[in-house]
């Protein structure tokens, strides 16, 4: 593996909360550990939520699972300006509060409001807000326009901090940005020496899923127009990168890395007779664990005794339990929250169900194949039908019957589980952080020695199609 390029290392991410946001918050802190793995000295990881410290600190055991990662370094937006708002206060301007804008005050720890964020309700695009953002001070108040003066105004601090602690003014700083909220708002950063490689988590495309499905959301429709502005695009998968380059063209900045997943080379305890299914995603839409709750009835028909065991939280909780209690199935399905055991309930489980419309790359189904884990899953874009291989059995999507017949096949079978446990594991290799981090040293190096994309300062314009 090739050494590391000189330069420094920031990655972004909007917040990192695993019982939020699950494989999203796993792949920021995997990102992490294989920029220590490839020879990266402390990489920085900034986040942007509004969290307090002790919050902060929480998520970040989570994400690292228990792992306080002494050479990582994590910094907060809030909690910098709580603690000293002055360097944001130097790069602001003279103005007001707008007058018919709703704000939140940010205070410090001695109660005092130091910065007025712009309140901007039921819109899905309000970071892209050029409502002022007000910054409190002795001699006055202050404006940075919007969320984007704000975010931008931090960066260009943290970098100025990196090249001073070098005694290097034109040093070179890789920012690999994990949110497309933020890609957004910072697209146009016109530092010469800073290079943006921009990641994606989740499919553009909307249920069914296919090539030529609509965009998701105008997220999606926005971010893609800027492709042209980055770097490097990281996609979690070739048949996304060929589906977009196939689509709205060609860009020589793309490249397929899927986030690196750790092998498991612990034996496998079934437990009992081996009749436990287990499901690890957030409680949310895409994921129709209510689909897998309809079709486990059938499963109870072949496999009296199985239990489905499901891992994570999110909005649909509620729902998932009232339908798990209507359809009598409450000693059989379970619905325990978030847990950072994962790898543990992966070590004494039977098969893995995931029953998602569609995915980016969907890392539990990573960790259990390194797990040895059999998977059944919806034959949906991108990540199962990447991924699975013959470590487990794809089904139409939808097909309530299909995945019943699929996990009893399994489960009474002990001899094609273990069969399948094997090929599982060796189907898990192409990710491991070995396999994976020769390619993203590579990109990295690439990045640093090309010169950066951006061209123009303001705001940014549709490079190519985005429909």
């Amino acid at each position: 593996m090739p050494a590391p390029p000189d330069a420094d290392f920031v990655v972004l991410t909007s917040r990192l909360s695993p019982d939020r946001d699950g494989g999203y918050a796993v792949a920021v802190a995997s990102r992490l550990r294989l920029l220590c793995s490839i020879g990266i000295e402390r990489p920085l990881l900034l986040t942007f939520d509004v969290g307090g410290a002790d919050e902060h600190e929480r998520e970040n055991r989570q994400a690292f699972r228990g792992d306080p990662r002494p050479d990582i370094d994590i910094r907060n937006l809030f909690e910098e300006i709580r603690r000293d708002p002055m360097w944001l206060y130097e790069q602001a301007r003279a103005g007001r509060a707008d007058p018919d804008a709703a704000y939140r005050g940010i205070r410090d720890d001695h109660g005092r409001e130091v910065v007025s964020l712009p309140v901007i309700r039921d819109d899905p695009s309000w970071h892209l807000t050029e409502t002022a953002v007000v910054v409190r001070g002795s001699a006055g108040d202050r404006i940075v326009s919007g969320f984007g003066g704000l975010y931008l105004a931090w960066l260009r601090t943290v970098v100025a901090q990196l090249r001073a602690r070098a005694d290097d003014d034109e040093r070179s700083v890789v920012v690999i940005c994990e949110s497309k909220q933020i890609g957004e708002l910072i697209a146009d950063w016109d530092d010469p020496n800073v290079r943006i490689v921009h990641t994606v988590h989740n499919s553009h495309l909307a249920a069914p899923c296919e090539p030529s499905s609509s965009l998701r959301d105008d997220g999606w429709r926005r971010w893609l127009a800027l492709l042209d502005r980055f770097d490097a695009v990281i996609w979690p998968t070739a048949s996304q990168e060929n589906d977009v380059s196939e689509r709205f063209g060609a860009y020589e900045g793309s490249i397929a890395i899927p986030t690196p997943i750790t092998p498991d080379s612990r034996p496998r305890s079934h437990g009992g007779r081996g009749r436990d299914v287990m499901m690890v995603n957030r409680l949310v839409d895409q994921k129709r664990v209510d689909t897998a709750v309809a079709s486990w009835p059938r499963v109870l028909q072949r496999v009296p005794d199985a239990h489905l065991h499901i891992y994570g939280d999110g909005p649909l909780r509620d729902l998932l339990q009232d339908l798990i209690d209507d359809r009598g199935l409450t000693k059989s399905v379970h619905l325990h929250g978030y847990s950072d055991r994962v790898r543990d309930a992966m070590a004494g489980s039977t098969a893995f169900l995931s029953t998602s419309s569609f995915e980016g790359q969907n890392l539990a189904i990573g960790e259990a194949l390194a797990s040895g884990l059999p998977v059944v899953a919806f034959d949906v874009c991108y990540g199962p039908r990447d991924y699975v291989g013959e470590g487990g059995i794809l089904v139409a999507p939808g097909d309530t019957e299909g995945i019943a017949s699929a996990l009893a096949a399994l489960l009474l079978d002990d001899t094609a589980r273990a069969e399948m446990s094997v090929r599982a594991r060796e189907q898990s290799r192409r990710l491991s952080p070995e396999a994976v981090g020769t390619t993203f040293a590579r990109l990295l190096h690439d990045v640093v020695a090309r010169r950066a994309r951006r061209r123009t300062t303001g705001s940014a314009q549709a490079t190519r199609p985005a429909a």
